[in-house]
């Protein structure tokens, strides 16, 4: 993941912080998922 697109995600994710309720407290553990997965693969090349 690019610098930019590593901003944009950390803005995103600071924006979706202030939201409250179930479809974004599923949007937090679909981003947290996602990077859990890519620091997987990085870790197993």
């Amino acid at each position: 993941m690019t610098v930019e697109k590593q901003r944009e995600v950390i803005r995103l994710w600071n924006e979706l912080r202030k939201l409250e309720g179930p479809a974004a407290e599923e949007l937090r553990i679909q981003i947290l998922e996602c990077f859990a997965k890519e620091g997987k693969a990085k870790r197993a090349a």
